[in-house]
């Protein structure tokens, strides 16, 4: 059986090019970079503006105009997330018909369009142009001579998830278009995130042969794809399925911790307090040191926690027990040895970082490695 969409993935030898990857995420965004006559480096953009010296891997996909104007805009870090008129979560506006993550209602795409200042192409256009320029300016900075950079062939990667319409996949490459971004390649995030993952363990333990799962869990998609390595010299990999996923990310997990508050205090009090810098600083400590570090027991609170955790982690669980379900039947169907198994799940992206949801996908499935790569949030943009 052919799977949909396989393709064996190896290294290209392009040669004095400088390749820039964009993940333009739900809630972050990051850029990273390499030359193609030094395939081996992969750097990640760290600084960015208004993270207040912060070494960050990634901003938030965020974007802010001034009232009464279309082009004075802050972007990222530099946007006040106090602000009622921000606008955020910009990817998932792009094709109002899809699903929505929960907790977001069904009417939100067209609430939000309706705010803002121009099409969303163009407010897409002005945020993929402003982190780019940016970008730009930060490989110019790393160099002894900026013009260095202007010997170089450009060639830029747009990394999309893999549950995207073929409408949202149109309206990302127009805004890219729009932006100066040209020419541009469209990437899955498990792909991407594959490609880098695999190819960083390839000297920590991975053998020919051995198959893996690639599950990118984001802001506001989870993604997943299995491959075989071929071999490790050439690098070489073989799409065992077709990337799979679900619109079951990290903004499910805020929006159900923000429905428990709502439930505790009740809803007039949650009305005032929601409009508080105190709840939304009490937000971005969840977001950023709570939810990664929660561990499902020996916790405070443990109970409501789990309440909260729970619907997110168990779709994700779905999902990867149905990419391994796939995997094994594509092997069987290639006449392999059906004992071979599963080597690997990697956990990669934002939310992939959760050490509650390792240790439900560790009890889940027994004698498989669950590993979080230590560049998890930056690994889809590698």
């Amino acid at each position: 059986m052919k799977v949909p969409g396989s393709t064996i993935l190896q290294e290209e030898d392009d040669r004095d090019s400088l390749i820039v990857a964009l993940d333009f995420g739900t809630t972050f965004s990051g850029i990273a970079y390499s030359f193609s006559t030094d395939t081996e480096k992969i750097y990640t953009i760290t600084e960015w503006p208004g993270a207040e010296a912060r070494i960050v891997p990634k901003t938030p996909t965020a974007i802010w105009y001034a009232p009464h104007t279309y082009e004075s805009f802050d972007w990222g870090y530099d946007v006040d997330m106090s602000i009622a008129d921000k606008i955020t979560a910009l990817k998932l506006l792009f094709d109002p018909g899809q699903r929505r993550p929960y907790p977001l209602p069904d009417n939100f795409a067209e609430t939000e369009i309706a705010k803002l200042p121009k099409p969303v192409v163009d407010v897409a256009a002005d945020y993929m142009e402003a982190i780019f320029k940016h970008a730009m300016e930060e490989i110019e900075v790393d160099s002894v001579d900026p013009s260095f950079v202007d010997c170089f062939q450009k060639k830029f990667i747009l990394t999309v998830p893999a549950v995207w319409s073929d409408k949202a996949k149109s309206m990302t490459l127009a805004a890219a278009r729009k932006a100066g971004i040209s020419p541009v390649e469209m990437i899955t995030e498990p792909e991407a995130a594959a490609l880098y993952t695999l190819h960083s363990m390839k000297s920590k333990g991975l053998q020919p042969g051995d198959a893996v799962v690639i599950c990118d869990a984001g802001g506001g998609t989870v993604d997943l794809v299995s491959y075989e390595i071929l071999s490790l010299d050439p690098f070489k990999l073989k799409a065992l399925t077709a990337p799979s996923g679900g619109v079951c990310g990290s903004l499910m997990v805020n929006g159900l911790f923000e429905e428990e508050v709502r439930k505790t205090v009740g809803d007039t009090a949650y009305s005032e307090l929601r409009t508080t810098y105190a709840y939304c600083s009490g937000l971005t400590d969840f977001d950023t040191v709570i939810k990664p570090a929660f561990r499902g027991w020996g916790d405070r609170d443990n109970e409501a926690m789990v309440r909260i955790f729970d619907p997110v982690v168990k779709e994700i669980e779905s999902l990867v027990a149905e990419q391994i379900t796939a995997l094994r039947l594509e092997r069987l169907e290639m006449d392999e040895k059906p004992e071979k198994g599963v080597a690997a799940i990697f956990l990669v992206g934002g939310f992939g970082s959760s050490v509650y949801l390792k240790s439900i996908l560790e009890k889940s499935n027994p004698g498989v490695r669950v590993i979080q790569p230590r560049e998890a949030w930056s690994a889809i943009v590698k």
